[in-house]
């Protein structure tokens, strides 16, 4: 994934992009998204943009029941079957309108029915639900680009795969220009780190911004998923049951705005409330221990 986006960095300043399909075998929602929001942000700024390969390409039908050729206006004959995605899969969707309801129509498909508490699914519904639209949210309020979100269930490996990814300023940029002190001489990998920090936030003045990404990060670790962040030239990976690992993207790459992307295994989502629970004792936002208290009449 790390070379794809260096390598997506490279066409940056190009005016005319080839992108050849023939040889892709496999592809991530990391990966979809990281693509349609580099490709919609060069169409935007009037560049060619050519999709070479495509009938030749192993998993054309799958790159359109995702939605990614739509998404980045490439228009092929409709010669596959549009199966069923609740439960499977969400499609590339630019994230264009409310996150409350993209949160609550990206959970409902990953987890059929988990809107209603007690059903078997509530907790990977509530998970999914918190990350799309705290992340979201941060891409409409901070990028200045357009975001995109896709996700997939593995069912032979219980996990769920949730991505977002933007094409605009990224982490340092959003930090520099609200002045966040010493942010003028941060690396991207250090403006990544501070922005999972509680309490830092691009938004000036309000106290209750700035806990999102650190929630999301924390849910990643107690839930023993997998968590990474890319921005500008800086990498953040939370491996499951492995310390963060921080480093830049390979061959000097460097992916234009941000993306996100978390791996979550459904058998550890079942009781939501008290990962966030945990999430937020351990962010400083919540003391923890046992509340013992007397209601009387």
């Amino acid at each position: 994934m790390l070379p794809f986006l260096s390598q997506l960095g490279e066409l940056r300043h190009a005016e005319e992009i080839a992108l050849d399909f023939s040889h892709l075998r496999r592809v991530t929602p990391a990966g979809l998204t990281a693509l349609a929001a580099s490709v919609n942000g060069w169409q935007r700024q009037n560049r060619g943009v050519a999709f070479h390969g495509l009938s030749d390409c192993a998993i054309t039908g799958y790159l359109q029941r995702m939605d990614l050729l739509s998404a980045c206006r490439v228009q092929l004959p409709k010669g596959f079957q549009r199966h069923e995605a609740q439960g499977r899969f969400v499609p590339v969707r630019v994230i264009d309108h409310d996150v409350t309801q993209l949160g609550r129509d990206v959970a409902g498909c990953l987890a059929p029915g988990g809107e209603d508490y007690d059903h078997p699914m509530a907790g990977l519904y509530d998970l999914a639900n918190y990350v799309i639209t705290e992340v979201a949210n941060n891409t409409r309020q901070h990028s200045a680009g357009v975001g995109y979100a896709a996700a997939q269930v593995t069912r032979t490996e219980g996990f769920v795969r949730i991505a977002l990814a933007d094409d605009g300023i990224g982490m340092l940029r959003s930090l520099q220009l609200v002045e966040y002190p010493g942010s003028d001489r941060f690396t991207d990998m250090e403006a990544i780190c501070k922005s999972m920090e509680p309490r830092v936030s691009c938004k000036v003045g309000n106290p209750n911004e700035g806990v999102g990404l650190t929630l999301v990060s924390n849910l990643t670790r107690l839930a023993k998923g997998w968590l990474m962040i890319v921005s500008g030239s800086g990498v953040v990976t939370i491996p499951r049951d492995l310390q963060t690992i921080v480093r830049t993207l390979p061959d000097n790459g460097y992916y234009r705005g941000t993306l996100v992307a978390g791996s979550f295994p459904q058998q550890t989502t079942r009781d939501f409330a008290d990962l966030l629970q945990r999430a937020k004792i351990g962010a400083g936002l919540l003391r923890g221990g046992t509340i013992n208290a007397t209601f009387e009449a």
